[in-house]
């Protein structure tokens, strides 16, 4: 989900993009022990041997979590493809293994990881494992509502009930990923812990140390994929301050960042030297660590679009420029020639 949501009415589920590249990634080819229908295809995963991180393969990235259209995100460039598990949020609309392998493979014979979008600080409304009997009868886990995304509500994440939901079953969500042959997962709202310090104060209270509950979870989720699927991926959105625990650093294969240097304090507004130096610091320790470093800026302008370009090259982090609107509706892979 892009930070600062507007107040509209949650997506249909959607992505965005990133600068094209002709390169590709490491062909896919791993079976799981998991049943599938006959006639299904079977989902296939990068071979990824000790140490061999593939997204570091790659030099361009999209993302999109709404309205994704298959053919468009196969004809894309990308070699890494940030995407949701469902087109509304519904199992009716959920990637098959053939939907994914169809967008898994490049125009130019190669292929790309195919990573789906988890928030898992957030409940959404649309999503499958939502009951309507929650408005009126909260489980103990459910707090209060995003004041910028409607329909997505802070969750006590260490909660049994909200961790089961998760993962461990085969109705579980990152269990449902999993089964669907998605190459890994693109954690967000991992910076919930902070939300409730904020708006849900009492629940914060009841955990003495609420930063290592989310280490705790991050790695658990981690572990739990990596043993189902060895070489599947981690990748952690935004909350660069979690990547000074050793157990995060440990879980994860890559970060991606937001708005590294536009749009903290508006809609492609240059962010301070401060805070770009901040979090520079925390995605190079990062990189020098061995994991992929993804970036994503909301922008139109193309004077702005060069710099990001020439900076991110710079850095050597991998650049994803999406619409300014931030509703990361459509794949936006025609700002940067191959």
């Amino acid at each position: 989900m892009p930070p600062k949501r507007t107040s509209a009415p949650p997506p249909a589920i959607a992505g965005g993009t990133a600068k094209a590249a002709t390169s590709s990634m490491p062909s896919a080819d791993h079976s799981t022990s998991r049943s599938h229908t006959p006639g299904e295809t079977q989902p296939r995963r990068p071979t990824v041997t000790r140490g061999l991180n593939p997204l570091l393969n790659a030099t361009s990235w999209g993302y999109q979590l709404q309205n994704l259209n298959l053919k468009r995100a196969a004809e894309s460039p990308f070699d890494v493809l940030v995407v949701d598990y469902a087109r509304d949020g519904s199992d009716k609309t959920a990637l098959k293994p053939k939907d994914i392998e169809r967008i898994r493979q490049k125009p130019n014979g190669g292929s790309r990881l195919i990573l789906a979008y988890l928030s898992v600080g957030e409940a959404e409304s649309y999503r499958y494992y939502w009951d309507a009997t929650w408005t009126l009868n909260k489980p103990a886990w459910l707090l209060s509502e995003n004041p910028e995304w409607r329909e997505n509500y802070s969750v006590c994440f260490w909660d049994p009930g909200w961790q089961r939901l998760m993962c461990g079953s085969p109705t579980a969500y990152l269990d449902k990923i999993l089964a669907a042959g998605f190459d890994g997962v693109y954690l967000d709202k991992c910076d919930v812990f902070e939300d409730l310090e904020r708006r849900d104060r009492k629940a914060a209270k009841t955990r003495p140390d609420i930063e290592g509950d989310m280490v705790a979870f991050i790695s658990q989720l981690s572990r739990y994929a990596k043993s189902k699927a060895p070489g599947f991926l981690m990748v952690m959105q935004n909350t660069e301050n979690l990547l000074e625990h050793e157990g995060v650093m440990a879980a994860i294969d890559g970060v991606a960042k937001e708005e590294l240097l536009f749009g903290l304090s508006g809609p492609e507004r240059k962010n301070s030297k401060s805070e770009v130096q901040e979090a520079r610091s925390a995605l190079d320790s990062a990189k020098s660590a061995g994991k992929a470093v993804l970036v994503v800026e909301y922008l139109d302008t193309p004077a702005k679009i060069a710099e990001a370009a020439d900076y991110m090259q710079t850095a050597g982090y991998v650049l994803y420029i999406a619409p300014k609107d931030r509703e990361l509706d459509r794949l936006n892979f025609d700002v940067f020639e191959a």
